[in-house]
């Protein structure tokens, strides 16, 4: 097994497996959420404010001739026609350039909450929104309402792109990429027309736009990984960078959705066997994930499991097995019994034993996983069926007699 980092791109062995390749999982992605928000809707312009009708009433009967009286006349109208100016001034939108939502660009510096509002309820923020003659405090308050139609072609899109994605991820966990990445690409149109529509009505900084935007990067986020799945590497690599620009600009670059970014991004980099690049991303997603997780957290223990493979595959099978093993005293922790990640590790532990020639050792670790996947996914499963493969290969050169399947039948009774 080549040790060298300048192979520009290997075929990922069926043997040794990430917690991401089972094929019975959702590729690794943040969960969707909802947005919920009461909007007031209209069918006509906003009404700008009315000016009050002045009335007058003078007695002029004794000065109809006096030239004081018509000067005093002749300030009344220039009053009134200064108010009227004044009021148009007032009402005039000469000033929404400058109140407009910020660029996403400039609002990306900022690390707003990431708590979804109660249903029913908007930010304060987006309720006070600036009155006619006053002025804005931050560009976040000119925002607009949405008229009917709006709102209804907006909540319209949002269940549309929330049905693809779970049509995607069914797909995906079939191993039928190619509709996977359909249904992941219109979920991502979806997305990308409503976020204009919660910038104007609602502004950058309210949590229904900041939910969008968090959504759009798990599926940019999730169209990398099918694209990894089918070997397309640098397709892969620019949607993760996506998915990573998004959630660096947005949650920070210590958040657990970013460390996952980092994960998917070190495993094309493994794919291609470009190892120092791998463990590079596999440290910063392992410092994140230590720090806002623990290092007893599932997701820390399948980083563990990653960053072992990158050494397994240079053939430093020792460092490696440190790695197995960490992961798998977290993983042991929990249900291992149902555990898909734990069966990763039982047959990456089982990959080292078989190499260095330890048949007796590595069996049962391939029974561990092989027993899991089985009674999780199915004997059909494709995950499944690579274990079982690997397992009867193992067997065959353990020296034992009786044949394999009477054997496999027997020990999982």
């Amino acid at each position: 097994m080549s040790t060298e980092n300048t192979v520009e791109q290997k075929e990922p062995s069926l043997d040794t497996m990430t917690d991401q390749e089972v094929s019975g999982e959702q590729p690794e992605t943040s969960q969707l959420e909802n947005t919920s928000f009461e909007q007031e809707v209209s069918d006509k312009q906003p009404e700008t404010s009315q000016l009050n009708n002045i009335t007058i009433e003078q007695d002029f009967s004794q000065k109809k001739n006096s030239p004081f009286a018509i000067l005093i006349l002749l300030a009344i109208i220039v009053g009134i026609v200064i108010a009227i100016v004044y009021a148009n001034k007032e009402d005039s939108p000469a000033d929404e350039t400058s109140q407009a939502p910020a660029s996403e660009t400039a609002q990306s510096e900022a690390t707003p909450p990431t708590v979804s509002p109660k249903p029913g309820t908007v930010a304060s923020s987006a309720k006070k929104a600036a009155k006619p003659g006053t002025a804005s405090k931050t560009p976040q308050t000119a925002i607009q309402k949405l008229t009917r139609a709006e709102f209804d072609k907006l909540k319209s899109l949002e269940n549309e792109a929330l049905s693809n994605h779970e049509a995607a991820g069914e797909y995906y966990r079939h191993g039928d990429y190619a509709n996977a990445l359909l249904m992941y690409q219109k979920a991502r149109n979806n997305f990308e027309q409503i976020l204009p529509y919660y910038k104007k009505s609602l502004g950058n900084e309210h949590t229904n736009t900041i939910t969008i935007r968090k959504n759009l990067a798990a599926v940019y986020n999730a169209i990398g990984e099918v694209y990894r799945n089918q070997k397309k590497y640098t397709e892969s690599l620019n949607w993760l960078h996506k998915a990573l620009e998004i959630r660096e600009n947005l949650l920070g670059k210590d958040h657990p959705d970013t460390a996952e970014t980092y994960n998917n991004i070190a495993l094309v980099y493994d794919s291609l066997g470009q190892y120092k690049k791998a463990l590079e991303w596999y440290y910063k997603d392992l410092a994140i994930s230590e720090k806002t997780l623990g290092s007893d957290h599932p997701d820390t223990a399948k980083t563990y499991n990653n960053i072992g493979l990158v050494f397994f595959h240079q053939g430093d099978y020792a460092t490696a097995m440190d790695w197995f093993k960490k992961a798998l005293e977290i993983q042991e922790k929990g249900q291992p019994e149902s555990d898909s990640n734990a069966a990763m590790t039982y047959n990456n532990i089982a990959e080292v034993y078989r190499l260095q020639g330890d048949y007796t050792l590595a069996l049962p670790e391939y029974l561990k996983a092989y027993r899991i996947l089985l009674n999780t996914f199915g004997e059909e499963n494709p995950t499944t069926k690579a274990i079982r493969v690997n397992l009867a290969r193992a067997y065959d050169k353990s020296g034992n007699v009786m044949p394999f399947t009477e054997w496999l039948e027997e020990s999982l009774r």
